[in-house]
């Protein structure tokens, strides 16, 4: 099927400094009246959603995933400050108008949800569906503090099996990985650096963005009027099961919890995406 062959895509937004561009995967159908963004966490790519993006195909989407700035294939700010996540949410909005299209599904994981939270909590927002993957509207500062320890670890490695072997570590929160997984997080994990070495492929000074302070975002929380489903890692810090317990105090909130997981599940098992087209359809 055609459909299931991504189409690479950039977008060009205007920065401090100048124009950038932004790289996005498209799948499906562009005409489909279905649209889903799926926005990855802070230092992955849109690559990570290709299992999830291929499965939303086959009920008939069309899905847009997106590098932010300094992630995958898009470029790198010049200027520290537009790393943001106000600036992202901006950029997105470009997407969005780009598209040609009225409503999206917003599927997010970690700060990819931060900027769906945001986004959807505006007045005629185009978010009809949200999507949050292990993320709310509050977050403690200790997994914040770890995460970005780990963020500031920038390799190289001199072989595709150094550097897989890295990987596998680094995603282990994410819950088991088959072979071809793995094998598929290495392909889009890693870029040449000028030694022809791997390195992660983002931006390291990224990590200088990362903030490790509480976040209290409940605020925004309460405006949003899109139905959400939650999904959380069990072992997951940073969405806590007190933070989860106050989102459910809402009627349009639905739950899923995966188990053996931590930050953040990475929507390639059947069963998540299985509860995730079930909830999508039941929308409909």
């Amino acid at each position: 099927m055609t459909d299931l062959i991504p189409q690479a895509r950039t977008l060009q937004c205007l920065s401090s400094t100048g124009f950038h561009n932004i790289h996005y995967t498209e799948w499906g159908n562009p005409i489909s009246d279905k649209v889903a963004i799926c926005v990855h966490g802070f230092s992955r790519n849109g690559r990570d959603f290709d299992y999830l993006a291929k499965a939303l195909v086959g009920i008939g989407y069309r899905v847009i995933c997106p590098d932010m700035p300094g992630r995958g294939k898009s470029d790198w700010h010049r200027n520290l400050s537009d790393y943001n996540i106000y600036k992202h949410m901006n950029e997105l909005v470009e997407l969005i108008a780009r598209l040609n299209v009225d409503r999206v599904d917003w599927i997010g994981t970690s700060m990819g949800g931060i900027i769906g939270m945001g986004l959807a909590s505006f007045e005629n927002t185009p978010i009809r569906n949200l999507i949050l993957n292990d993320i709310g509207p509050f977050i403690p500062a200790p997994p914040l503090a770890r995460i970005k320890q780990y963020l500031g670890l920038m390799p190289t490695f001199k072989t595709r099996e150094t550097a897989q072997n890295f990987l596998r570590q680094l995603l282990l929160p994410f819950g088991r990985m088959s072979q071809d997984q793995l094998n598929h997080m290495t392909d889009y994990s890693f870029i040449e650096n000028e030694n022809n070495e791997l390195v992660l492929s983002y931006d390291p000074k990224i990590v200088d963005c990362f903030d490790v302070k509480e976040t209290d975002l409940w605020y925004v929380w309460e405006t949003i009027a899109a139905p959400i489903l939650v999904i959380r890692g069990a072992e997951s810090e940073v969405l806590s099961k007190d933070t989860v317990n106050k989102m459910l105090e809402r009627e349009d909130v639905k739950y899923a919890e995966f188990q053996e997981v931590a930050h953040a599940p990475a929507l390639m098992a059947e069963d998540q995406i299985e509860t995730i087209i079930r909830w999508l359809q039941s929308q409909r």
